[in-house]
């Protein structure tokens, strides 16, 4: 393992997401005079490893995998589901042993370790992006694989989540309120439709110290393009941008619930009509196509102040490089294949609504809408996938995550602060500076 600190970086970040070398260019100089046809004539077996540990998601994967197969007669591909949970130790493990597999699915932070560590393929990824067109890809999305030479991609983006506002278009209507996109729109609204004697809330998002607090105020301060460092890496928590974003934050605790809520709150409250805005993950699509008509009313914004802030996950495909060239052509191979626009509607129909699109061509191909999740949101659900194109989170800046992230986040410091800012009612420019003081200590 050349980075034990970064080992550890990516073990916090990957639990709390559940949310430096630059990288090799992926061409292995084993067989570099062997002819590209010679290579491809020789039976291969690859495999792929994902965290879809879910028996129905195994046999739709199986099944795209066998198509693959009798497309490509010679390249084999074995599947390996691995428990989320068992990932970080599974991918270390096979660092040390030099037994990474030739492709490997998973989350921005799984990437951006590998990337470091210098194990991911980013020409063949570049390549890969380059065949399907660039400017295809949202770019939030995108932006969160670029390699720290700018020369490469660490993966190919194939799915994503995003949160943002989910809110009752038929309130705001009646109400002649505008969508909850700026910060004022946001308060107008949540003063307006908040009536707790009959216990309904404008809005509902985290306030209890935990990561979920730490992504939905995120949201509001990289809205204000307020950052946890600035360019030198040094900790800048108590900016006057971090220092506005939490005091909207504050105002608008005034018209969530008493109490503090994390995300089951805030998709049940949602979800049983109590509250007009609540603050989530496309994930809460399955839940709210199950209530057809409160589907249909319901509308998706970004927070603005000085820029649109979506936060989300992006999962990627990345094939690595330390896998013979006969292993990596397959790799590319079974990328391809999987980012055709047929292949990859059927991907992300594993998980519909909570599953993106990456690609603007396929949210608009009407065969990812024909889905009965989607179809119940109408015309939204083509609007939704373009937030991975403000795609942006706390700590990662300039296509780099900093390292000192993930003690911040493992720590819950921001989610504390939150709590204090909502539950206690402290002083905004007081919890900035404490959290400020707690941040430099923890990264010291």
């Amino acid at each position: 393992m050349k980075n034990m600190k970064l080992l550890l970086v990516f073990l916090a970040l990957t639990v709390i997401i559940s949310a430096c070398g630059s990288g090799n260019s992926g061409n292995s100089s084993q067989g570099a005079n062997e002819s590209a046809s010679t290579r491809e004539s020789k039976p291969v077996t690859i495999q792929y490893w994902h965290t879809q540990v879910e028996e129905e998601r195994i046999a739709k994967l199986k099944e795209l995998i066998e198509k693959f197969q009798s497309e490509n007669p010679g390249i084999t591909v074995e599947q390996i589901p691995v428990p989320e949970e068992q990932f970080p130790n599974r991918i270390s493990a096979a660092l040390g042993a030099n037994q990474l597999p030739a492709v490997i699915e998973g989350g921005i932070d799984q990437m951006l370790f590998l990337g470091m560590e210098g194990v991911t393929a980013n020409q063949i990824h570049k390549e890969i992006v380059t065949e399907i067109g660039e400017d295809d890809f949202y770019k939030g999305a995108l932006d969160s694989m670029v390699s720290i030479d700018g020369d490469g991609y660490y993966g190919v983006p194939i799915s994503g989540w995003v949160q943002g506002i989910w809110y009752n278009k038929k309130l705001f209507e009646e109400n002649g309120l505008e969508p909850p996109t700026t910060w004022e729109n946001i308060l107008k609204a949540a003063e307006k439709l908040t009536d707790p004697q009959n216990q309904k809330y404008g809005i509902v998002f985290g306030t209890q110290a935990d990561d979920f607090a730490e992504q939905t105020f995120s949201q509001f301060a990289l809205s204000n393009q307020a950052y946890i460092f600035d360019q030198d890496g040094n900790v800048n928590f108590n900016s006057p941008e971090m220092i506005e974003a939490l005091k909207i934050y504050q105002e608008l605790d005034k018209y969530t619930p008493p109490g503090a809520e994390t995300w089951r709150e805030a998709r049940e409250l949602y979800l049983n009509g109590r509250a007009a805005m609540v603050m989530y993950s496309t994930y809460i699509m399955g839940d709210l196509s199950k209530n057809k008509e409160l589907a249909a009313q319901t509308g998706f914004a970004l927070p603005e102040k000085k820029v649109k802030a979506s936060y989300g996950q992006i999962t990627s495909f990345a094939v690595t490089n330390s896998v013979t060239p006969e292993e990596q052509e397959a790799a590319k191979k079974f990328t391809l294949f999987m980012m055709k626009p047929e292949n990859n509607i059927e991907y992300l129909h594993l998980s519909a609504g909570g599953s993106n699109p990456t690609r603007k061509s396929i949210a608009a191909d009407p065969n990812y809408l024909d889905h009965p999740v989607l179809q119940a949101f109408g015309e939204v659900a083509a609007q939704i996938p373009a937030g991975l194109e403000n795609l942006q989170r706390f700590g990662f800046q300039n296509h780099q995550m900093n390292p000192k992230m993930g003690d911040i986040s493992a720590k819950f410091i921001i989610g504390n602060a939150i709590a204090k800012l909502t539950l206690d009612h402290q002083e905004p420019a007081k919890v900035a500076e404490d959290a400020q003081k707690e941040m430099e200590k923890t990264v010291r």
